[in-house]
């Protein structure tokens, strides 16, 4: 045997193995990632090798059980050689017509095997899609259910700014879920949050599958109108939005996962103070007082109008009332006149003056010798010898 006949027996030895047990799990990511860059390398070459070796699992079982027929290389290799067509059409036709209900729907199914998230009292994960919208940017939607229906008050933005008046008086729509979006920007396995925000919404459930008593397939859940209106006068919007939207700016070297963990936690928190009845306030709300608090101390004094009557003078004394010049200075005629002075004489000054002959005079001396020591503690030089 020759070295060309060994080399291209390894060689098929070599593509035998690869096409069983690792191109038909690549085909199957490049279907639910189709973007080559969507996933690490190593994430889509592990995913590769387990669903090739599931993938000849199935074929096996298929050939043996359904159609009958034997486990012969060459069978194997024909349903092979089919389902990598198969993929490899249905991949072209995701990276040229981005459908993105299909990828949606398998976004679904992939997230909820590996999204792992904090448990929280009462708000939990529905479900969880992704799709790529740009180059580097994937679109992330989180369903989120609190439990409860509470009422979903609400603010005009345009109005806020420029009065008193935003909140949007009840009847308040009520609903338990809230659509989180987040925008993630990725590039050399670098990942950020492009943008956030959180939406209540109204949602519908599609009937389960039955067969008998047994249920096939539950029903999916779909958003129906998201609690928002924006047009070229008005944006109405939800009074905690500000509130998620300064959080993703103030926590943005976060990743996804801790994000949306925050998220959750913030969103139980109101869920929960609504249901006890002491309702978180919103940055809006706080905003708001805080503005009124400073238009009252910053508010100008106002003057009491004068009136033309002539108010009735009251018997009563005023007694904290200012006195008036002519009682002011009959107040000093009146103590000036009580004041007895009849009995002082010069000499009731005298005793002052031997109180002022006793203090003692320090001699020119005595100040000399002060003032030599003053000036040698005042003298640095001992300081530099």
């Amino acid at each position: 045997m020759d070295i060309v006949s060994i080399l291209f027996a390894g060689l098929q030895v070599i593509f035998g193995l690869l096409s069983l047990f690792f191109i038909p799990g690549f085909v199957i990511t490049l279907v639910y990632f189709p973007r080559l860059a969507e996933i690490g390398i190593i994430p889509r070459l592990i995913y590769s090798v387990l669903f090739s070796i599931g993938f000849v699992i199935v074929t096996v079982i298929f050939l043996v059980g359904v159609l009958g027929v034997d486990t012969s290389s060459r069978n194997v290799y024909l349903v092979v050689a089919v389902f990598l067509a198969l993929m490899l059409v249905t991949w072209l036709f995701e990276v040229f017509s981005l459908n993105k209900a299909i990828r949606k729907n398998f976004s679904r199914v992939i997230n909820a095997t590996r999204d792992r998230f904090t448990p929280t009292a009462m708000t939990v994960v529905v479900w969880h899609e992704n799709v790529r919208s740009e180059r580097n940017q994937n679109d992330h939607s989180y369903l989120i259910d609190v439990s409860e229906e509470i009422d979903i008050q609400q603010v005009d933005e345009y109005k806020w700014k420029i009065s008193d008046d935003a909140l949007v008086p009840p009847p308040h729509p009520r609903t338990r879920y809230f659509e989180l979006f987040i925008r993630e920007y990725k590039e050399n396995g670098l990942s950020l949050i492009d943008d956030l925000q959180v939406y209540p919404v109204l949602v519908t459930k599609k009937p389960d599958i039955k067969f008998l008593r047994f249920i096939l397939k539950r029903g999916s859940y779909i958003i129906t109108e998201r609690l928002y209106k924006k047009d070229r006068l008005t944006e109405i919007q939800w009074i905690y939005s500000h509130d998620f939207h300064l959080f993703a700016i103030i926590h943005s070297q976060d990743t996804l996962g801790q994000t949306v963990d925050q998220i959750l936690v913030k969103l139980d928190e109101i869920a929960t103070s609504i249901k006890k009845g002491s309702r978180i306030s919103s940055h809006v709300e706080n905003t708001q007082k805080l503005k009124d608090e400073f238009d009252i101390v910053l508010e100008k004094p106002r003057r009491i109008p004068t009136s033309t009557v002539v108010p009735v003078k009251s018997p009563e004394p005023r007694i904290f009332a200012h006195p008036t010049e002519i009682d002011r200075r009959k107040l000093q005629t009146d103590i000036v006149r009580d004041l007895k002075v009849t009995h002082v004489t010069p000499a009731t000054f005298r005793s002052s003056d031997r109180m002022i002959t006793r203090i003692k005079i320090p001699e020119k001396s005595d100040i000399t010798k002060q003032f030599a020591r003053i000036e040698e503690i005042l003298n640095d030089d001992w300081l530099y010898e």
